[in-house]
């Protein structure tokens, strides 16, 4: 697949090093500075459409990205999986540091005008979805579950944001920054939509919180972004709905080992317990 579609692009893919294989395949080539990322199926091609169309909007704007390899056509559908091309990064220093995270992502919040079609932000869609389909999960702890998604969905119409809404990273981890050509560029579009910008800023706090992230690596992501959302009085709500979507998707996986099923076990025993202080263990 891989060679069929570098074919199309008029790429080789021989000697192509994989770098990652989840959502998506990732290599990069021996033959180009370039990575190319493999979609699991069909489904994911208006994603890979999103995820291209943000690169781009940020490369006009100025903002430092991943940038795509605009020499092919894409994304392409090669035997029913979405593909497409970007320019590799250098890597090496600067290492990526959460003062990097909080500009960029106030980069991305600062910018108008978005031409790419994203969605309308549902922050619970997608674990009534997981909870739909949790046969394998103990009934007592879906159905808390299911009952806080009702809670906090009603919770989260009434409130009275901070920041104008508009567009989002969606998934601001220090895991989406690289380093290129001696500067920290952003990446990971792909939950990209129209919603509060505070939904950005709450992985970072969550590190403190759950994870141990040292308070001082927080205060420089709040000052490099330039607002502290602790101190927003919906913060409570928002948190807990980013900690039950971080809960239900490590539920997807935890009939698959021992060691999931207890971190799943000690994430729904705090937040039923309303323990926003007990250590999570990072998946």
């Amino acid at each position: 697949m891989l060679l069929h579609a570098c074919a199309r692009a008029g790429l080789s893919g021989q000697g192509a090093e994989l770098l990652g294989l989840g959502e998506n395949a990732i290599y990069r080539l021996a033959s180009a500075p370039v990575v190319v990322r493999i979609a699991r199926s069909a489904d994911r091609l208006g994603q890979m459409e999103k995820e291209l169309c943000v690169a781009r909007w940020l490369a006009d704007a100025g903002v430092p990205a991943v940038r795509v390899y605009e020499e092919a056509e894409q994304p392409l559908l090669v035997d029913g999986h979405p593909v497409s091309f970007w320019r590799a990064v250098t890597g090496g220093g600067p290492q990526p540091t959460y003062t990097d995270l909080g500009r960029l992502i106030a980069c991305f919040h600062a910018l108008e005008r978005c031409p790419c079609k994203l969605a309308g932000f549902e922050p619970l869609r997608a674990s009534q979805s997981r909870l739909a389909t949790s046969a394998g999960t103990d009934p007592s702890d879906r159905d808390f579950l299911c009952g806080r998604c009702a809670d906090l969905t009603s919770e989260f119409q009434e409130l009275e944001f901070a920041i104008p809404a508009g567009p989002i990273h969606g998934d601001a981890h220090p895991w989406n920054l690289l380093t290129d050509g001696g500067q920290v560029v952003l990446l990971g579009f792909g939950a990209s939509a129209v919603g509060p910008r505070e939904w950005d800023l709450l992985p970072t706090v969550i590190a403190v919180e759950r994870y141990g992230l040292g308070e001082d690596q927080y205060q420089a992501f709040a000052k490099a972004y330039g607002f502290d959302v602790r101190g927003w009085p919906g913060y409570p709500v928002l948190r807990e709905i980013r900690e039950l979507t971080m809960t239900t998707w490590i539920m997807q996986s935890a009939g698959q080992s021992p060691a999931v099923a207890a971190e799943f076990a000690v994430r729904v025993s705090s937040l039923r317990e309303r323990d926003f202080k007990r250590a999570w263990n990072f998946f």
